[in-house]
């Protein structure tokens, strides 16, 4: 057999088509068998002022106050860590029937203000509202 050495030998090519068809199939069947969630969230307008909610028969208000991020709970002009589990179990034994509503100053995180009512529920508290500190001044 005769050597043709006129013709240099080709080389073969890998051809992308075959691999990007590939990648569109797996796309496209990714895409159609995901399902999206909405993000969700809670609206709290911590912005307007507001009061308390009580009921008729409720005298007993016991007012708790975030200050600025500190983990501190003032209550009556004295400060509370909100890990002390002993202290928010003797004042919801005090305040049985009563409403324990939270304030928090401006600059308290969400975190810290919902951290705070947890701990109320947790020990016993039936009766929990969230108020707020701002006066309309500062919310305007």
């Amino acid at each position: 057999m005769p050597l043709n050495l006129s013709q240099p030998k080709r080389k073969q090519g890998i051809s992308l088509t075959p691999l990007i068809d590939v990648v569109f199939i797996l796309l496209l069947f990714f895409m159609l068998t995901s399902s999206f969630v909405p993000w969700r969230t809670v609206d709290t307008p911590l912005s307007v002022s507001s009061e308390p909610m009580l009921t008729p028969d409720e005298n007993d208000v016991v007012m708790l106050t975030l200050k600025a991020n500190d983990g501190q709970v003032w209550v009556t002009g004295e400060a509370h860590s909100l890990s002390d589990t002993t202290w928010f179990q003797a004042l919801i034994v005090d305040h049985a029937k009563g409403t324990f509503a939270v304030q928090a100053e401006e600059g308290v995180n969400l975190q810290s203000l919902m951290s705070l009512a947890d701990r109320l529920k947790e020990n016993g508290a039936q009766t929990v509202s969230i108020a707020n500190a701002f006066t309309t001044e500062k919310a305007k």
